[in-house]
């Protein structure tokens, strides 16, 4: 009994011994570290697998995966200018002219501050009265000094509106056309809207499509922006019916007249036509056309491509005339050719016959544009696969030519204008071009300039430049031809 003792003590200590060790063991490997406890404590996030598994609701949609969302520049510089950053940019600026208490409300945006170029503005003055005694629409608005953020961001002080050439833009308007001052009127808020024009001519395609096209985007900027008084937007679509242009110039109507209603129902009215009333009316004075952003920058080159604003307009343009954008291009090349009334290409008749024997599946017409209405010349340009001319206003129907189409552009000796190279690039169509040579002058007593003179240009330069451009198009749409 006594010799049993050491054996029993032995036992006990080794059972101490190895529950000791299964309770180290079982705390080291199942008790949780601090990392872990606070990772359990959280919601775990669904794997990868399980967030696919999981079941999607009736009716509801799925966005295609991120590597299509194709941005479509590859630059600020191409986005700013000719893109929706540029309406996107200058809604984020409104700035508000008038002191706290005034009558009425002056709303103003301004553009990037490109290098070289001040701040465009355009302006919607609320709740204005046309003052028939002074020939002048009326803003009960007392202007504000600008406060140091909006100063430090380089928005304009009322008085440093600018103004562009052909007595056009923001602050000639305000001058000549509106009083803005302390005079005093009733509150009154309105649904009426006249938009004040001041065109730069009525004849030159490029200038006239360039102040309409501004004028588009204006009201495009006016829907995107909100109201803080109202928390909705300064402007709606349902508005254009209630909307009138007011022609501040004394140019005639033009061929281009009628494209303006597409921005405003009510009918066009000069200012000498406009009748006592005591009726309230926003007042709009929009972006002037030499803001345009395709003017920025025309002589020297840029590698911009499609360009969203440009392409809606162009849409737009050819909607109001009832023009199909998606017809099918098939059929025979068509070549026109623009036939100026001044600044022409000596010879081109006989060069333009020689193209016809040339091509028997190319159908070459030659255009005077000015003899048409500008649904006409719209409809002719939109059929059209190569658009050849010397350099000139009528090249801005490059614009409305179906995508991937040609344009061809005989340039005056040593001018080097780019805006009609950079039109082509941001309708995604070829360019080409050659420079001419001037016609010698009858007498050196006789100075000659080249806006108006006559080109001349090698028979064979001529016909090779063409070629090219031709074949350029034997493989677009639906045609098949082969190059040689």
């Amino acid at each position: 009994m006594i010799a049993s003792l050491p054996l029993q003590r032995f036992r006990t200590i080794a059972l101490v011994s190895v529950a000791l060790l299964l309770l180290f063991v079982t705390i080291f490997f199942y008790h949780p570290s601090r990392e872990a406890q606070i990772r359990y404590a959280l919601p775990e996030w669904p794997s990868q697998n399980e967030i696919q598994a999981q079941p999607v609701p009736p009716n509801s949609k799925i966005n295609a995966p991120t590597e299509y969302n194709i941005q479509p520049y590859h630059s600020s510089f191409c986005a700013e200018r000719y893109g929706r950053p540029y309406l996107e940019n200058m809604r984020d600026t409104a700035t508000a002219y008038c002191k706290p208490g005034s009558s009425a409300n002056l709303t103003c945006f301004h553009t990037t501050k490109w290098p070289g170029s001040g701040r465009d503005t355009l302006c919607l003055g609320q709740s204005a009265r046309w003052e028939s005694t002074e020939k002048k629409f009326n803003l009960g608005c007392e202007i504000r000094t600008l406060d140091g953020e909006e100063k430090a961001k380089g928005y304009p002080d009322f008085n440093n509106f600018r103004s562009y050439w052909y007595g056009t833009g923001t602050k000639v308007i305000f001058d000549d056309h509106v009083s803005v001052s302390r005079k005093s009127h009733s509150n009154s808020t309105t649904k009426k809207y006249t938009i004040l024009v001041k065109r730069e001519g009525e004849g030159n395609l490029w200038h006239c499509l360039m102040e309409i096209w501004s004028t588009f985007m204006t009201m495009d900027l006016l829907k995107m922006a909100v109201d803080p008084t109202t928390n909705a937007p300064f402007y709606t679509s349902e508005d254009v019916e209630n909307t009138q242009i007011v022609i501040l110039d004394e140019h005639k109507d033009g061929p281009y007249i009628d494209l303006w209603t597409a921005t405003a129902q009510r009918p066009i009215i000069r200012l000498n036509e406009l009748l006592e009333t005591t009726e309230f009316e926003n007042i709009i004075i929009p972006l002037p056309g030499a803001s345009n952003p395709i003017w920025q920058g025309d002589w020297q080159i840029h590698d911009c491509g499609l360009s969203e604003l440009l392409r809606s307009f162009s849409d737009r343009v050819l909607d109001f005339y009832n023009v199909d954008l998606w017809k099918p291009h098939g059929g025979d090349i068509v070549l026109t050719f623009i036939n100026r009334r001044r600044r022409r290409l000596v010879d081109q008749d006989s060069y333009l016959e020689e193209l016809m024997s040339r091509y028997p599946h190319v159908r070459i017409q030659n255009i005077d544009f000015e003899s048409l209405s500008f649904s006409e010349q719209v409809r002719v340009v939109r059929e059209t696969d190569v658009l050849v001319g010397v350099h000139g206003a009528g090249l801005t129907h490059g614009m409305f030519l179906p995508e991937r189409s040609v344009m061809v552009e005989i340039l005056p000796e040593e001018l080097n204008h780019k805006g009609f190279r950079n039109l082509a690039g941001l309708r995604s169509h070829t360019y080409l071009s050659v420079h001419a040579s001037k016609v010698p002058a009858p007498s050196r007593r006789q100075k000659r300039e080249w806006h108006w003179e006559d080109l001349s240009l090698d028979r064979d330069r001529f016909l090779d430049l063409i070629d090219v451009a031709v074949k350029s198009v034997y493989n677009t749409g639906s045609r098949n031809y082969d190059v040689n």
